[in-house]
């Protein structure tokens, strides 16, 4: 048995980006940027009023105060999307709206508000400094600056930042491709009606939602019946036509546990198949070629647990992102937990926010097998595996859950 912390970095050391594709810009949230952006243009490309008000040259207000008025005469409007051939000479203005772009000769813009119009007339009783509410050209950014880092998650800022430069498709990597393969004589059908002996098949659901938030394909191969032929020749299949195997119980050391022996009879690589986590200690992780395949215990809470903390992590890397523990922070315990000791202990808590810090709360039993549990929880607190009873008021890493 190998603690958390060894088994993730086997993972992650076992573990290698995909090839590239190229993609059209909506098709890439969330995934990761394969390649330095670059902008083509100065953004903005010209100098534009950040307000609607009236474009003037700020010289001509040096004088301005309650008793020295200033008037300009209005020559016309300027819209966005407009462009002024004339240029602004002393003492003329034009009205101008947010976005559009300044005339020549025009180096700041006065609030509408902070003037007073008579007929053609404009009257400024206040001094107006150089390049007030103007967004200068390539503010934002200047042609051939670098915009986006190779690396970044493309979010949904990153697109219009990327469609602002003219980008309609980018290169990133490819998500992977998880099998699926759900083993269980007990299993059946979700709308089927319960017999004496048999549950329904919610891993299949839970795993395929899993994939799908992790930004990865499933590729679901049912319910494998307790045979080792029968399990060896989907493991075959599932090895060929995907990135990732997951399989779904058939990992402990039952008489029909057959997930280690298959693999070890199709010349897998083993690299461990107990780890020490509560829940989820019957998790083993193989490769195959540059092929991954993680056995995942059976029951339910332990199946999201481990997916989450070893085969999220394969995932993401796969698709170029970082691996790490960024989403944890200090979580201060509002009542006392108990764990014993020997593994590290994940509890499904529900962590509410007050004054800046970070409450955890009771949310019932964390038995394996009971999924009601994690419902009521947003997130986990991590019990090291050294600890026994924490109390309340005590300090423990935690994160929100399925972020």
């Amino acid at each position: 048995m190998i603690d958390v912390d060894n088994a993730l970095n086997i993972i992650n050391e076992s573990t290698k980006k995909l090839s590239l594709e190229k993609k059209d810009i909506l098709s890439c949230l969330n995934k990761v940027l394969a390649e330095d952006i670059y902008s083509k243009d100065n953004l903005p490309p010209f100098d534009k009023s950040a307000m609607d008000g009236y474009a003037i040259k700020s010289e001509d207000t040096t004088n301005c105060d309650s008793e020295n008025v200033v008037e300009f005469e209005i020559k016309g409007l300027i819209k966005a999307g407009d462009y002024c051939e004339d240029e602004l000479k002393p003492g003329q203005t034009f009205k101008i709206m947010t976005g559009a772009p300044l005339p020549k000769g025009a180096d700041a813009v006065i609030e509408i508000e902070k003037v007073e119009v008579e007929g053609n007339i404009l009257k400024i009783s206040q001094v107006v400094n150089k390049n007030n509410n103007v967004i200068k050209l390539g503010e934002e950014i200047k042609a051939d600056e670098l915009a986006l880092n190779k690396g970044s998650n493309i979010r949904p800022v990153e697109i219009g930042l990327l469609a602002s430069l003219g980008y309609s498709s980018v290169n990133i990597y490819k998500s992977p491709t998880v099998a699926l393969i759900i083993t269980g004589d007990e299993l059946i059908d979700i709308d089927s009606k319960l017999q004496r002996g048999k549950i329904r098949n919610s891993n299949e659901y839970s795993l395929k939602a899993l994939i799908k938030n992790s930004g990865a394909k499933a590729l679901s191969l049912g319910v494998v019946a307790d045979d080792k032929d029968n399990l060896k020749g989907k493991v075959k299949y599932a090895l060929k036509n995907a990135d990732i195997v997951v399989s779904s119980g058939g990992a402990s050391v039952g008489d029909y546990d057959f997930v280690d022996n298959v693999l070890k009879e199709i010349g897998a690589d083993m690299k461990f198949n107990s780890v020490a986590i509560k829940p989820g200690k019957p998790v083993t992780f193989a490769t195959y070629k540059e092929k991954l395949f993680f056995s995942l215990p059976g029951n339910p809470l332990s199946l999201i647990t481990t997916f989450e903390e070893f085969v999220k992590p394969a995932i993401e890397k796969m698709m170029g992102k970082q691996i790490g523990n960024t989403e944890e922070f200090p979580v201060i315990l509002a009542e006392n937990f108990k764990a014993k000791r020997g593994r590290k202990k994940y509890v499904y808590v529900e962590i509410k926010e007050d004054n800046g810090k970070y409450y955890a709360y009771k949310v019932g039993s964390q038995c394996s097998n009971h999924l009601m549990t994690m419902s009521g929880a947003n997130g986990i607190i991590i019990i090291p595996k050294e600890c026994g009873e924490v109390k309340a008021g005590g300090v423990l890493n935690g994160k929100f859950i399925f972020k």
